[in-house]
């Protein structure tokens, strides 16, 4: 059973390198400016002429990951970053109908056309998915609240198995009523360590807790490590 995981966080924490850590990785990068390409060379050397791919239009990641899931060398598929992954897909969408603009109950079957053409092919290929997110400010009648949400694929939020928030530093996490999305507050932290709060994890009851800890250079066998041994060897780890 593959993991499908979304690692979350601000702009140079470390979202990219964890997810180059899963194995085997292909990683497509749907930034305008290409900013997953350096970390990519960096991490993979010159195996990242094989592993990286820039995608402009979301008929080009499809055919990418179509091709990518058929290759005996790749065992994780990462889309880098799902915010603009969905924002693919709505161009599509307006292309295809020559609008400006989606009816509101048609980003809804754009989210179904993503889950059909990247999450279950993914998936069903017995892949490992991963999709980073960035932050965004959080707006409540159009007045900031002072938080910070996650800005990624809408659905990750009930769809992934596990939910992994990167930051420098410490963090006020909050977690909403059933842990599908939270909120937090930054807190300046004397010992500035790289840390890990996993939101969601679909193996591990975590009603008391609310949320798990890691610290330090967390890499795949860190997260694997908060999944129960029993059902490790389930999802391949």
């Amino acid at each position: 059973m593959p993991l499908l995981v979304e690692i979350i966080g601000e702009p140079g924490v470390g979202k990219t390198h964890l997810a180059l850590t899963f194995p085997s990785p292909i990683i497509f990068d749907t930034t305008p400016k290409r900013e997953a390409e350096v970390i990519a060379y960096k991490v993979l050397g010159a195996d990242a002429k094989n592993r990286y791919r820039w995608v402009q239009s979301y008929p080009q990641l499809v055919e990418g990951v179509k091709e990518a899931i058929t290759r005996d060398d790749v065992k994780t598929v990462i889309i880098d970053t799902g915010a603009d992954l969905q924002s693919m897909a709505v161009e599509y969408e307006l292309e295809k109908k020559d609008r400006e603009r989606l009816l509101p109950i048609e980003y809804g079957r754009v989210r179904e056309m993503i889950d059909d053409d990247i999450i279950t092919t993914v998936t069903s290929a017995g892949k490992h998915l991963v999709m980073t997110a960035q932050m965004d400010d959080e707006y409540i009648e159009n007045k900031k609240t002072g938080r910070r949400v996650p800005k990624g694929y809408k659905r990750m939020a009930f769809q992934a198995d596990m939910r992994i928030l990167l930051v420098i530093g410490s963090a006020e996490v909050q977690v909403m009523p059933g842990g599908t999305s939270f909120a937090i507050m930054y807190k300046p932290d004397a010992n500035p360590k790289r840390k890990a709060v996993i939101i969601k994890n679909r193996f591990v009851d975590m009603a008391e807790t609310g949320v798990q800890k890691l610290e330090g250079n967390i890499t795949y066998n860190d997260i694997v490590s908060l999944i129960p041994e029993e059902l490790r060897k389930v999802v391949g780890a």
